[in-house]
C-alpha cells in the first residue's frame, strides 16, 4: 500500500514538474517572439559531458547489490533554456554510474557572482531524476526502488565566448562531471 502511494506521488510530482517546465518554456518562447528575437532556438544551450570523475571506487553497500560492482562509463547530453537573466529549465539524458539509462528534468538559477568576470557563473538546478533503479536505487538519496527521485546539482562554469562554455557539475559526494556547452544567442 505504502509503495503504491509513493509510486503515485512520484508520478504526480514528475508530471507536475514536466508541465511546469513546459509552461515556462512556452511562456519564454512567446515573450521572445514578441521581442523580435531572430531565432526560434535563441536562448537554448546544448551540452555534452564526456567524462565523470568518481571520488571513490564503486562498492557494495547492500546485500542485494552485485558482488563485482564497478562504475561504468558516464556520459550526458542535455538541452537547457535560459528563461530570463537568472532562471533556466532543462532536460538531460545520461548513462548513470551503473550503466542504466537515466533522465533529469530540472529548473534552476544561474548567477554571475563577480561583475568584473562575467564569464564565470554558478548554477544550481533541482528536479526529478529517473533511472537509478534496483539494485542501485539507494545510491542516491530521495529515490525509490523504481528509480524515481528528487535531486539538486550545483555547477561552476566558464563561458569562453558568446557560444562555447564549460561547467563542472558536483554530483553529491560521489563524482565531478565535466561538461561542454554550446549556446545559441
Amino acid at each position: 500500500m505504502a509503495g503504491s502511494i509513493l509510486r503515485t506521488l512520484n508520478s504526480c510530482l514528475g508530471t507536475a514538474l514536466v508541465c511546469a517546465l513546459s509552461n515556462m518554456a512556452c511562456a519564454a518562447d512567446i515573450d521572445s517572439l514578441g521581442s523580435g528575437s531572430g531565432s526560434a532556438l535563441s536562448g537554448w544551450s546544448f551540452g555534452y559531458a564526456p567524462y565523470t570523475y568518481h571520488f571513490s571506487d564503486a562498492k557494495k553497500e547492500h546485500d542485494y547489490e552485485p558482488d563485482d560492482e564497478k562504475h561504468k562509463y558516464v556520459w550526458l547530453v542535455n538541452a537547457e533554456k535560459q528563461l530570463d537573466e537568472r532562471q533556466v529549465a532543462g532536460f538531460a539524458y545520461f548513462s548513470n554510474s551503473f550503466g542504466q539509462p537515466s533522465q533529469y528534468a530540472y529548473y534552476g538559477w544561474q548567477f554571475r557572482p563577480l561583475s568584473g568576470t562575467p564569464q564565470l557563473f554558478f548554477k544550481l538546478t533541482g528536479g526529478v531524476i529517473h533511472g537509478y533503479k534496483y539494485p542501485y536505487h539507494k545510491k542516491i538519496p530521495l529515490n525509490n526502488k523504481n528509480g524515481w527521485g528528487l535531486t539538486a546539482i550545483p555547477a561552476l562554469g566558464w563561458n569562453f565566448d558568446e557560444h562555447w562554455g564549460a561547467q563542472l557539475n558536483l554530483l553529491g559526494k560521489s563524482a565531478l562531471m565535466f561538461q561542454l556547452n554550446y549556446s545559441i544567442r
